[in-house]
């Protein structure tokens, strides 16, 4: 599986995990609208790296990275 498929089933899996739990409310079409989407939105890129910095620096202890 090449890198840009994998991340579309991750992101996939990610947002029907959220429906289930009821974060969020999408219809598969809009999600597959939004998989699509942020595949080369560099402001979602940007959003997720400032996410995975303040998450690693919150919770880096957990996984012994400090």
């Amino acid at each position: 599986m090449n890198p840009r498929e994998a991340f579309r089933v991750f992101i996939r899996f990610q947002l029907r995990d959220a429906i289930e739990e009821g974060k969020v409310n999408l219809s598969s079409d809009n999600i597959e609208k939004f998989v699509n989407g942020i595949e080369d939105d560099y402001t979602f890129y940007e959003k997720l790296d400032d996410f995975l910095a303040e998450y690693i620096n919150d919770f880096g202890d957990n996984y012994d990275l400090f």
